[in-house]
């Protein structure tokens, strides 16, 4: 009884360990980033975006650089910054001088009127709407936004932005798929917009794709620049899916199902084998034992080289498998379908050949 108990919590703990460890995102970090957000007093004349990726794609260091028109003097909080997740420090020069970035938790709780001067904004305990036209705006967690204080006089001013940002892992696919996203919606609603420059720079030979079509170079190199005069897209997206083993690609051609049906093919043979030659030595038995033990097991071995061969492909593949498969260990529940089907199909080959003999 205790040996049953035991068997049953290996099972569960079996079937647990692989379902439930694919119910989770396959999704992983990423910095969230985006362009920043103007108060009513400022004019955003251009946003220069410089991003330098690491060889590995694991990181990349982002400059912004905004050129900006202050339409009043004094002491204001003219941006605001989206800073979520980033793996080094957010930092923020205003005309080549270092300023202090707080949260901007305490400028609603100290000034929330000068705020709601600046930005149309509607905030409660963890986030905060803020609006660019009557009915237009976004809702933002307000552990994510930043804000600086600066006295500025009237007139240009340049604000740099410096970061090293995180990038996302998509595990959706057998191979992992690198991801950097930059949002620009917010400079639809600047007051003024007059051009985005964006440069890419990259170490060694990656091979990226973006959504902003070729660089001005027309070919991606180590080096690549874009210019716009309008939005080119609601974000930037850089993406990079590393290089695999051609014996890798083969076996995600076939996936488990076709690694599995050759298994089963050969398995199917022997079997075809054994009862034809059980046969021809026992016409007359009613039963026969390759039929039942083949009938068995051939189907079982079958699933379990299917739900096996997931783990096959991800070591060909290598680190950079995906390893997000789904609930493919539900394909045991098919068994006794299976089971039944293969029965009946190599019951009626043995009792035509045992036909086929008497004649």
């Amino acid at each position: 009884m205790k040996k049953s108990f035991y068997w049953i919590l290996f099972a569960i703990c079996f079937i647990h360990n692989y379902v439930f460890a694919n119910m989770a995102s396959p999704y992983i970090g990423g910095t969230k980033q985006s362009s920043a957000i103007s108060s009513k007093h400022i004019q955003i004349h251009s946003e220069n975006i410089h991003i330098a990726i690491d060889k590995n794609f694991k990181t990349a260091k982002f400059i912004v650089e905004y050129n900006i028109l202050a339409d009043t003097n004094g002491l204001q909080v003219p941006l605001l910054f989206i800073a979520e997740d980033f793996k080094e420090n957010f930092k923020v020069w205003v005309d080549g001088n270092l300023v202090e970035i707080k949260n901007v938790n305490e400028l609603l709780t100290n000034n929330p009127t000068a705020f709601n001067q600046l930005f149309n904004g509607i905030n409660n305990t963890n986030e905060i709407s803020i609006y660019w036209d009557k009915n237009i705006g976004n809702v933002y967690q307000l552990r994510d936004l930043k804000y600086f204080e600066t006295d500025i006089a009237k007139g240009n001013h340049k604000i740099k932005v410096e970061y090293v940002a995180s990038v996302q892992i998509d595990r959706s696919n057998w191979v992992k798929n690198y991801k950097l996203k930059y949002s620009l919606s917010p400079a639809k609603f600047w007051k003024s917009f007059g051009s985005l420059a964006i440069t890419l720079e990259l170490e060694g030979t990656q091979k990226v794709t973006t959504n902003l079509g070729l660089p001005i170079e027309k070919n991606y190199s180590t080096i690549n620049n874009w210019k716009f005069t309008t939005l080119p897209a609601d974000f930037i997206e850089i993406s990079f899916t590393p290089t695999i083993s051609s014996y890798a690609e083969t076996l995600i051609s076939m996936g488990p199902f076709g690694i599995s049906m050759v298994f089963t093919i050969l398995l199917f043979a022997i079997n075809l084998y054994l009862i034809f030659w059980y046969r021809r030595s026992n016409i007359n038995k009613k039963y026969s034992p390759p039929v039942i033990i083949g009938s068995l097991l051939i189907p079982l071995i079958s699933i379990i080289i299917y739900m096996y061969s997931y783990s096959f492909i991800d070591n060909a593949i290598g680190e950079e498998a995906g390893k997000y498969h789904g609930y493919f260990i539900l394909v045991i529940i098919i068994y006794p379908i299976l089971f039944l089907v293969y029965l009946l199909f190599t019951w009626l080959i043995d009792k035509l050949y045992k036909r086929k003999l008497l004649k």
